[in-house]
């Protein structure tokens, strides 16, 4: 009888062995959802593996921690890199710990066809952010250089934007703002968890020149202040 307990523990240790080296490409196909990409591939195991040909995000490396599965620890480190956005952090079911992303403006996955030819940076940094469904609460920064890069194609130039992230109803919320040579912009951008997003800007200047460009862009002129509502959703 003293035997099997020991037999228990070599038929486990075996089977987590087995499981550890458990290919990637065995896996991932019955449990990631379709639409992400044409010619998706798989190399590693579930625990150290990549996937690479994803939209937008492109190749995605992966590890998971063992330990962290069964305690309150974040399991999952990753890094991802494209054309289009760059983005790293460790995660877990309910929570995004040192989230780093940074996406080309141009590139990016929106159906706004007035962004694409534009340069400029997004960038991101999430210290701490919870959810369930829905964002719970959340604390870090952002900012875009897109309003300085373009000079050349708009023959104004706007300062660059940051401020901080944080939950509001829901959604992540970030509030930006950036002020030079006598100009302040304000932007309120609000994302949903189903990738609906809704961007409140506001410009006040004394150059003419934003005159001239900011309403092919949408804005409105009230009073001193021009103003623009955009919403639409991710891809």
């Amino acid at each position: 009888m003293k035997k099997i307990p020991l037999v228990l523990i070599f038929v486990c240790g075996a089977s987590f062995g087995l499981i550890r080296q458990l290919p990637l490409a065995w896996a991932a196909p019955h449990i990631m959802p379709n639409g992400l990409g044409t010619n998706i591939q798989y190399s590693g195991t579930v625990w150290n593996g990549k996937i690479s040909g994803l939209d937008f995000i492109g190749a995605a490396q992966f590890k998971l921690n063992p330990k962290s599965v069964i305690t309150d620890g974040l399991p999952l480190s990753f890094q991802t890199s494209s054309g289009a956005m760059q983005i790293s952090g460790k995660a877990s079911r309910n929570q995004i710990l040192g989230l780093n992303f940074t996406g080309q403006l141009a590139k990016l996955p929106t159906t706004d066809g007035r962004l694409k030819e534009l340069a400029g940076d997004v960038n991101i940094q999430i210290e701490n952010m919870k959810f369930d469904k829905n964002c719970v609460s959340a604390n870090g920064q952002a900012n875009t250089n897109f309003l300085s890069l373009n000079k050349a194609r708009w023959q104004w130039q706007g300062p660059v934007i940051s401020g901080p992230l944080s939950c509001e109803n829901g959604d992540l919320f970030a509030r930006l703002s950036g002020t030079e040579n006598g100009q302040t912009i304000k932007a309120d951008l609000r994302i949903a968890p189903n990738g609906a997003y809704r961007a409140d800007i506001s410009v006040r200047t004394t150059q003419p020149e934003a005159g001239l460009v900011l309403p092919l862009y949408g804005f409105e002129k009230k009073n001193s202040e021009f103003k623009l509502t955009e919403q639409g959703k991710w891809r």
